[in-house]
């Protein structure tokens, strides 16, 4: 009998020949710039140079003095290049970029206080703003950093309950209010005592703070939140 495999070599070989014939067709470009994508298929190394590791808890945890979540950290700092990015990976479909970032982050955390944790979970959307979009950016995150971390991702353990819609113009006490009971834990059965909350840009950190109350409150132990990037806050 034969064994399904033996095809599988040739198909391979046709996918091989399709995708380099499209990458002759249309030349891989970083995402950024434009340019010939050195550093991966899709971003140059002139452009990834351009992003500052920030590597600390963001400013903005201030904001937030019943300390819902344990440990909060942000891989890069929110600059021009970095925007240019996010808003590739939100609203451009490029899920890939976003795995690409999630390992990085994954790597940079590997071994460290925050990656001491069961699961990893991404902010949910709202299931009209993934419709939109087509795919949820911070899962894509996760997963990333899940294939780095060897945890897994457990998207379905929390669901964003109501439509929130954009943050982005609102100020801090606006999102806070936007945001407040906005997910719901599904089951309460075998949580993960440790999670780690994944999500792209911690600007006041009204949604991921939010998230790590709901988890507390439904019994995880410990929520640490990872993001990609941070602004940070202007002195007063």
């Amino acid at each position: 009998m034969r064994n399904g495999r033996i095809f599988l070599r040739p198909a391979q070989k046709v996918i091989d020949l399709i995708h380099a014939f499209t990458d002759w067709i249309y030349p891989p470009q970083c995402r950024v710039c434009g340019n010939d994508p050195d550093l991966c298929p899709f971003i140059c190394s002139s452009c990834y140079r351009e992003l500052s590791i920030f590597d600390q808890t963001p400013d903005s945890i201030i904001y937030h003095e019943d300390k819902p979540a344990d440990e909060v950290k942000a891989l890069f700092l929110f600059n021009e290049t970095l925007q240019k990015m996010v808003h590739e990976i939100k609203y451009l479909d490029a899920p890939y970029l976003a795995e690409f970032f999630g390992r990085e982050m994954g790597r940079c955390f590997l071994n460290r206080s925050i990656s001491d944790v069961d699961a990893v979970i991404p902010v949910p959307l709202h299931a009209v703003r993934k419709r939109d979009r087509t795919y949820n950016q911070s899962a894509h995150l996760a997963k990333g950093i899940s294939e780095e971390w060897d945890i897994p991702v457990r998207s379905k353990l929390v669901k964003r309950s109501r439509s929130t819609g954009t943050q982005t113009k609102l100020n801090k006490k606006e999102r806070q209010e936007n945001i407040k009971n906005a997910f719901k834990v599904n089951s309460k059965k075998n949580l993960p005592e440790r999670i780690c909350i994944v999500d792209d840009v911690f600007t006041t950190g009204a949604t991921t703070m939010e998230l790590a109350r709901i988890l507390k409150k439904a019994g995880v132990k410990k929520v640490n939140i990872l993001c990609l990037a941070t602004p940070v806050r202007e002195k007063r």
